[in-house]
């Protein structure tokens, strides 16, 4: 086997090798970009739940002087007449 065939194969072995370690470098990066997408979402998910459950009123909740009846789906004063 001659110098020049030795240097060729190492040098297609060099690129192999080479090209295996990107293609392991894009399937992590793929996998963290991955992930990040799903703890933004869980967090994003997490923060609209929130955020809909403060603003719809519990019954009973009084706010600005108003009582809020869920059996009649709507605000009512200290006296219990419907406001509107």
């Amino acid at each position: 086997m001659g110098a020049i065939e030795k240097s060729k194969r190492e040098e297609r072995k060099q690129r192999s090798e080479e090209h295996k370690a990107e293609l392991e470098s894009l399937k992590q990066k793929k996998r963290f970009q991955s992930r990040v997408a799903l703890v933004v979402t869980v967090l994003g998910l997490a923060v609209a739940g929130y955020v809909l459950a403060a603003r719809h009123p519990k019954d009973g909740e009084e706010r600005d002087g108003r009582i809020w009846s869920a059996a009649h789906g709507h605000w009512h004063n200290k006296y219990g007449a419907e406001l509107r």
